[in-house]
């Protein structure tokens, strides 16, 4: 149990969200040559459509050269995925964020599965999946399956339609039933094994065997679905894709502790194991994260922010930090490729422009407030579903130095309502609008990648992007966050932009935006961690150019 709870302690810092790092191009899967492109699914369809007739929207955001010429189309097939989902516009259990209720019921499974198939392709351009509509031909369907590798099925209920996807299915080797009727729900497998009765019954008598590892992916499998977000969707697609022989590095921090990483702890990070569990809150965030199960990024995040204590942190610096004892390497994602805006105000973006810009409403005199920027919403559910978000960017007294302070408030599991804050270093990337920050949380140190992706001339409104690692956590994550003055979402006239912003620039649906609740933000601790020296504000100016 002691190396288990170690092994969910290196989640400490950051979760899963997407892989780690642009995989290589080159290698190919039972010979197979280039992948077909295939017109099943609709890649890059926005989700901004403008009345026939009706100006394009002008957006900050600079298209993605990732939605323009997709790696998928040039890289070798390392696996393939068959999906079938209700077709008809039947609605999926995403919702739009509720501050939008004009947006009525959220998207129709085609398009979120439509979209799960994209955003594999980022986690590996050599992954592809085919989407289907239930009522789809079914010799489409088989024609598919013939060379797959994984299959999905979301919410069949026709026992007839089951029966037949279940022999078109036959072939495949791995694969899940999710929400179906009983007859597709018994051909879900593991490697052509099925979880029969018989399975589970030899699960219990050899717990160290491969049924039981079978049996807990695919209870793991259907926890994620049953957790209803995008982002559990998308990790269960990846776990079902590992499972069926293909490596995925952002599943990796989930497997076994071996005995070097044992020897490794017990050599090394002893003293520091022993005075966590003489601390109640340090065992506390141990049992916390034991119990969250697999890839449950907010519980285990939020485990960490309730019970946040010097010893686990001491520990999971030494243990990680410093000696790397479970042998990560997570690299920071590179897809989608997202590109800072290049304009403001009708002036190419300077870097100054850019810093003014993260500083926002930050300052003295009217007007201004002591912060920069309060969330509205994120993309990515483990982090960016704290309440009252605030955002806190300035520069410091030192040359060249800018510091990023963000407060949020958590809800702890003990019922209490507590505020943490974290200090990050910024430092400019060679383009304007981009910005490298590192910070050290709760032991683990974390670099990240930001962008600008897009604001408005007011400041009504500002649109971010990043993409980061916690290399020795085995962590990668992308999101990207909306914040406005208030924490209110901004205004009917800003919103398709703000949606083509997204799409095109992030590859993000409105719909894989998490709302902040910042209905009772009072009594933030709003001082910065550094002595702030204020630049001039765009609020005094309409001007692009900074006096």
């Amino acid at each position: 149990r002691v190396s288990d709870r170690i092994m969910q302690a290196a989640a400490i810092s950051r979760a899963v969200n997407a892989p780690a790092a642009r995989p290589a191009l080159s290698s190919a899967n039972r010979g197979v040559p280039k992948r077909r492109v295939r017109t099943i699914i609709a890649r890059g369809v926005p989700s901004v459509s403008t009345s026939p007739g009706s100006a394009p929207i002008e957006t900050g955001a600079v298209l993605s050269p990732t939605l323009v010429d997709n790696p998928a189309e040039y890289a070798d097939r390392k696996v393939k995925l068959v999906a079938i989902v209700p077709g008809n516009g039947a609605k999926s259990f995403l919702p739009f964020p509720p501050g939008l209720p004009q947006y009525g019921a959220g998207p129709d499974w085609m398009e979120v599965m439509g979209h799960m198939a994209m955003r594999l392709t980022w986690v590996d351009p050599g992954f592809s999946m085919d989407v289907f509509a239930h009522d789809a031909p079914m010799e489409d369907i088989k024609a598919s399956a013939r060379d797959a590798d994984v299959f999905v099925c979301v919410d069949i209920q026709d026992k007839v339609l089951a029966s037949d996807l279940a022999s078109a299915l036959s072939g495949v080797a791995t694969g899940a039933a999710l929400g179906c009727c009983d007859v597709l729900e018994a051909e879900t497998r593991v490697v052509y094994q099925p979880v029969t009765q018989l399975r589970r019954m030899e699960a219990k008598l050899v717990p160290w065997g491969q049924a039981n590892k079978d049996l807990r992916l695919m209870e793991q499998v259907t926890g994620l679905f049953d957790r209803k977000n995008h982002l559990d969707l998308l990790f269960l697609h990846l776990l079902l894709v590992d499972a069926s022989g293909v490596r995925v590095p952002a599943v990796d921090i989930n497997q076994d502790l071996n005995l070097g990483n044992v020897w490794c702890i017990a050599s090394n990070c002893n003293k520091q194991l022993l005075e966590c569990y003489k601390n109640d809150r340090c065992k506390l965030s141990l049992d916390c994260i034991d119990a969250c199960g697999l890839n449950d990024q907010v519980c285990t995040y939020t485990c960490i922010r309730s019970y946040q204590n010097d010893q686990f942190q001491l520990l999971a610096r030494c243990m990680l930090h410093k000696h790397n004892c479970l042998g990560n390497d997570a690299v920071r994602p590179e897809l989608p490729e997202v590109l800072p805006m290049t304009h403001f105000r009708g002036e190419p973006l300077t870097h100054d422009v850019a810093e003014a810009i993260m500083q926002g409403h930050y300052g003295e005199g009217e007007g201004k407030k002591p912060y920069s920027w309060l969330a509205v919403a994120g993309q990515n559910p483990a982090y960016d579903h704290f309440p009252c978000q605030y955002q806190i960017w300035y520069r410091g007294k030192a040359k060249g130095s800018f510091w990023y302070n963000p407060v949020f408030k958590v809800q702890t599991l003990d019922g209490k309502e507590v505020w943490r804050r974290s200090d990050y270093r910024c430092k400019r990337g060679d383009t304007p609008g981009t910005f490298f920050f590192s910070f050290m949380d709760n032991g683990v140190t974390s670099l990240e990648y930001w962008r600008i992706v897009d604001a408005a001339d007011d400041l009504s409104w500002s649109l971010y992007y990043y993409a980061g690692a916690a290399k020795v956590a085995g962590q990668a994550y992308i999101g990207a966050v909306l914040a406005t003055k208030d924490g209110k979402w901004p205004g009917e006239e800003h919103l398709e932009r703000i949606e083509k912003s997204l799409w095109e620039g992030c590859g993000v649906k409105l719909w894989e935006m998490c709302e902040v609740d910042n209905c009772n933000c009072g009594g933030a601790p709003l001082d910065s961690y550094h002595a702030p020296v204020m630049m001039p504000s765009l609020l005094d100016s309409t001007d692009a150019v900074l006096t």
